[in-house]
């Protein structure tokens, strides 16, 4: 299954260059006689800004709290055989995670959270849970969907 994404331009659906090339080859690798379906629907709800303000600030004190427990400063970033005693910040951990994990649009830009679509932002948060789990055995868990009713108890 392919997904393409375009959007609506005078009541028309437009594609991207990339996605349109992407849509072309794949169209023409199938063979003979082969059926498909082609599905319209539309994008879900975008993120709120504060939702993934909220969701990247708990990813990064989740990591920064795990590296005060063990004890671990910038050398662990920096891949030094020696500690530096220099403590990870926030924005040195940001900065981090955006070229460890890195994300980029249609046109081939590198992207932050704050230009990322729903669906960038969520493969950004996996790709940050793979490297934490795989390079520092750190554990971040899925977003809790019901936050904001377990928050009114």
């Amino acid at each position: 299954m392919k997904e393409f994404h375009g959007i609506i331009k005078n009541g028309r659906f437009e594609l991207s260059l990339t996605q349109l090339q992407q849509r072309q080859s794949y169209l023409k690798n199938l063979t003979g006689d082969t059926r498909v379906i082609e599905t319209l629907r539309k994008e879900g709800k975008s993120k709120s800004w504060e939702q993934v303000k909220c969701h990247f600030g708990l990813v990064v004190t989740t990591i920064l709290r795990e590296f005060s427990d063990r004890g671990w400063d910038t050398s662990c970033l920096l891949n030094m055989p020696k500690p530096t005693g220099i403590e990870v910040s926030v924005g040195l951990l940001q900065e981090f995670l955006y070229a460890a994990c890195p994300v980029y649009n249609e046109a081939g830009e590198r992207v932050t959270l704050s230009k990322m679509t729903l669906i960038e932002a969520s493969k950004f948060f996996d790709d940050i849970r793979n490297y934490c789990a795989s390079q520092w055995s750190i554990y971040i868990p899925e977003p809790d969907k019901n936050w904001k009713d377990k928050g009114a108890d």
